[in-house]
């Protein structure tokens, strides 16, 4: 039986246009000179169109791919933007937006998009430092150990010298750096300060840990309640947590947001306890994020701190105390969580 696909013709292949050898030459003599190739060269890269569509929609910059979210019809957002935006939106007492089509934003709306974090990847970033464009993925390889124009410090830093700059100007400043020429009673000496200082910094951590081999100690994951009302009292609001119970008695932590001027924000804490101590209690106490709550990042927004008050009458509180948070963004951070967390640590010696 003949194959009936045999008799079928095929179709022929599109022939392959030559292109003129000649200088000035056109590869098809009807297509008008100029009149395709050009205009397409003439319009943005794809790359440089698709960056436009990628930035986010409040400070127009191009984000982290780990970092962005859409809201429900598509706009992406960066981490920090969507952080402030939830932390005003609660701060007045008003729903979150998009800033683009004013759809309702939250934690629990805002998505992420594979298709998009990974197109970010691919795209052209320009450095900060140097402004050379790469791709975004090349970025940190090339913050971190190939800009010329990127901080250093001067590698004798760990014999007092206290120089940085560029590091293409490095090799000039360590050539002549006068750490060089240092006796070895004065290197011994900066090895010393640079300890001591080291020591100091690291102490209100080496407090903490060593309290907390405390003969009695506790810790609360508390729950932090919203003002009723939205309005701010000498440019305070306070937060209460609910009544917890720890070493027999009852306690409530309170916790004050000063509003500075712009956009300073400023959080302190204070320990209330609300039952009669049957003797004098003098607790030691401080507080961090539950890392249950949390995501990696937010770890150490709060840093550990060592108080300490008397605790004798009932309704006794303890002086406001600042909570120490890493930077600024942190306290956002804080704020726009959709329920206000922190772990309260307390020791009884």
């Amino acid at each position: 039986m003949p194959n009936i696909e045999d008799e079928v013709p095929r179709p022929c292949k599109r022939q392959r246009l030559e292109v003129d050898p000649e200088p000035g030459g056109s590869a098809d003599p009807e297509q008008p000179s100029g009149s395709g190739t050009d205009a397409v060269r003439s319009e943005p890269e794809l790359s440089e169109r698709l960056r436009k569509v990628m930035l986010c929609t409040v400070c127009l910059e191009l984000p982290h791919p780990d970092d962005s979210y859409q809201c429900s019809l598509g706009h992406i957002v960066c981490e920090d933007c969507v952080t402030r935006l939830l932390a005003e939106a609660a701060l007045n007492n008003r729903e979150a937006q998009c800033p683009h089509c004013r759809t309702h934003i939250s934690w629990q709306e805002l998505t992420k998009n594979l298709a998009v974090g990974q197109t970010l990847w691919e795209l052209p970033k320009s450095c900060s430092d140097c402004e050379q464009q790469m791709e975004y993925k090349c970025l940190a390889k090339h913050l971190k150990t190939e800009c010329a124009k990127r901080l250093v410090h001067c590698q004798y830093r760990c014999l007092g010298c206290t120089w940085q700059g560029c590091q293409e100007d490095s090799g000039q400043h360590e050539a002549s750096c006068h750490n060089l020429q240092m006796s070895s009673d004065e290197i011994l000496h900066e090895l010393a300060t640079i300890d001591r200082l080291e020591q100091m910094a690291a102490q209100p951590l080496r407090q903490c840990h060593r309290q907390l081999s405390a003969p009695r100690i506790s810790y609360e994951d508390l729950d932090l309640r919203w003002p009723q009302h939205s309005s701010r009292l000498n440019g305070e609001l306070r937060f209460q947590s609910p009544t917890i119970f720890v070493f027999e008695e009852s306690w409530r932590l309170r916790v004050k947001l000063v509003l500075g001027t712009g956009t300073e924000r400023r959080l302190s804490y204070s320990l209330k306890i609300l039952s009669s101590p049957q003797e004098v209690l003098l607790v030691k106490y401080f507080a961090t994020l539950p890392a249950i709550h949390v995501r990696a990042k937010q770890l150490m927004d709060v840093e550990p701190q060592l108080n300490e008050s008397f605790f004798n009458l009932a309704g006794q509180s303890s002086e406001f105390k600042l909570l120490p948070m890493s930077c600024q963004i942190a306290t956002y951070r804080l704020l726009a969580m959709p329920r206000i967390k922190l772990r309260l640590w307390m020791m009884l010696n």
